[in-house]
């Protein structure tokens, strides 16, 4: 990593830390998470989603892309090789192609149509719980030499205001139609 890199990664880890410092409301922190992710990893669309392994459900607390998934939508985890790694182990799943989308989205084409053809899937953990994930979509191969240190740090930096949000998840309805992850 550059010197201009590491410069560009401490400037975004910082506003959001001083953010979070100032009793950032998760309304206000995640837009700022999102443009600080932007500018040092890039990305056509970016969602916050909290996890709730009692009910096996992903519900979706933040989007960039409210046309393609609004907020509030949920998906059923089924078991596979993503959940066992992002949800389970607390591992970033990197994936860098159309076919990685494909293996981990039930609505890929709709993915690949806006462009995003690789993913950043972060966990957000505490105390070696998976409370959700931040995810970074974008065109091919943009996350294969990621900075996971620096993910990582971000991810940290979302537990709080993750935490005052998850208990939305728990309160919404199961809609008779609920997206596979």
């Amino acid at each position: 990593m550059t010197n201009t890199n590491h410069a560009l990664i401490l400037r975004a880890i910082e506003r959001v830390a001083r953010m979070q410092q100032n009793g950032g409301d998760a309304d206000l922190v995640w837009p700022e998470l999102e443009r600080s992710l932007t500018e040092v990893f890039g990305q056509r669309l970016f969602t916050v989603l909290a996890y709730d392994e009692a009910s096996s459900r992903l519900g979706r607390l933040h989007s960039n892309r409210l046309d393609i998934n609004p907020i509030g939508g949920l998906k059923r985890v089924t078991q596979s090789r993503w959940s066992d790694q992002v949800l389970h182990r607390g591992e970033i799943f990197v994936g860098s192609t159309r076919e990685d989308i494909k293996s981990v989205f039930s609505e890929y084409e709709t993915l690949w149509s806006i462009g995003c053809e690789s993913v950043l899937n972060i966990p957000v953990r505490k105390n070696g719980v998976t409370l959700g994930t931040l995810n970074l979509l974008g065109e091919a191969g943009l996350y294969d030499h990621a900075d996971t240190g620096a993910a990582l740090v971000f991810a940290q930096l979302a537990v709080a205001p993750l935490e005052d949000q998850v208990h939305k998840l728990r309160g919404l309805e199961d809609p008779d139609v609920m997206e596979q992850v």
